[in-house]
């Protein structure tokens, strides 16, 4: 989820096919498009976490079929994860170290990270988390205050070019006269 961004909806609705391996994206279905799913790019962590999730299921005597949910809890005979069951996971995290961490908060995290890499764009930050207006992409920009302080302090020790006479240009007399009065 870190590595995608998926909201909790978007991971707890994804099948085994969502996660075609080796082909670097996984597929989401995300609000707002009908019930269609979207590409999401992934980073290669996320599907060798994958694969060592599948590989436990499998010794468990378990092998998903395709069309069966990606997240699966660790207890009884292995139904697919819940809603309730995913949001306990931070929640049993936060109680042992004394934090207070949610799901959103990891997609606020990637978002960040992505934003503060000046390889990748606005709109492909945008893309990544789905969001619908670039605007709600732009809330996270967060200026550096050292690389705005150097910024400005650049500004103002770069020489500043001669002024230039203006060439082939005068008031018109009339002019200076209707506005300052006729000598």
């Amino acid at each position: 989820m870190h590595s995608f961004g998926a909201r909790a909806a978007e991971m707890l609705g994804m099948s085994i096919s969502d996660v075609p391996p080796g082909e670097g994206r996984i597929y989401v279905q995300t609000k707002g498009l009908g019930g269609a799913k979207e590409a999401c790019p992934a980073s290669p962590g996320a599907f060798a976490w994958r694969a060592l999730d599948l590989g436990e299921l499998a010794q468990d005597g378990h092998r998903p079929a395709d069309d069966e949910s990606v997240w699966w809890t660790l207890r009884g005979p292995t139904p697919p994860l819940t809603y309730t069951a995913l949001r306990a996971v931070p929640n049993r995290i936060n109680a042992r170290i004394g934090a207070n961490i949610t799901l959103h908060d990891l997609r606020h995290t990637l978002c960040l990270r992505l934003i503060e890499d000046p390889g990748i764009t606005l709109v492909d930050a945008q893309q990544v988390m789905r969001h619908r207006r670039i605007t709600t992409t732009s809330t996270y920009l967060r200026p550096r205050i050292d690389e705005v302080i150097s910024k400005v302090h650049e500004h103002y020790t770069r020489p500043k070019p001669p002024p230039q006479p203006l060439t082939g240009w005068a008031y018109d007399p009339d002019d200076l006269a209707d506005a300052f009065g006729s000598n």
